[in-house]
């Protein structure tokens, strides 16, 4: 399972990085277009937003399966470790139900919806960036899963803040 673990994170960062950095070089080039040569890009702007789009839902799934989502910690601070485990079983529960009902089954809807659909500027089907929804809830079961698995075993991918804040004082 952690090979897998590793697979997925090295796959799943790989891509959020090269998607990012894609992004970095349309934007440049967006305001180089638009402000050197006066001549602003047309397709740059649906980039932007599409890529922005896959981006934050793959970067999504991987903060699922590296326990850095967001979170309000208050309940779980008062909790006893047992209580702690629990709590994370019943978060890995709700994310995979979350991501099944909503992003799988949901955006599934929205893709064959948005398949009639194409974009204004690249003419590229909308079914495309819907897709970014069924993969991101896809990703967020294996990763809800696994994170289940590795508690079951005693190892949890929770991010305490606080002890962040003590490692960097």
């Amino acid at each position: 399972m952690s090979a897998l673990r590793r697979g997925l994170d090295f796959l799943l960062g790989f891509v959020c990085c090269t998607l990012l950095a894609w992004l970095v070089i349309v934007l440049a080039w967006q305001v180089i277009s638009r402000y050197a040569l006066n001549q602003p890009s047309s397709t740059t702007e649906e980039m932007l937003r599409y890529g922005v789009i896959w981006m934050s839902m793959l970067g999504a799934a991987y903060a699922t399966g590296q326990g850095s989502h967001l979170s309000v910690d208050m309940l779980r601070d008062r909790l006893a470790q047992s209580g702690k485990l629990r709590l994370d079983l019943l978060i890995g529960a709700i994310f995979i139900l979350f991501a099944g009902a909503v992003l799988i089954y949901g955006g599934m809807k929205a893709v064959n919806i948005a398949s009639r659909q194409t974009s204004a500027v690249m003419q590229i089907p909308m079914s495309w960036v819907y897709l970014a929804l069924p993969v991101s809830g896809g990703l967020m079961v294996l990763y809800s899963i696994l994170n289940l698995i590795d508690l079951s075993r005693g190892v949890t991918h929770h991010v305490d803040l606080e002890e962040i804040e003590m490692k960097g004082d």
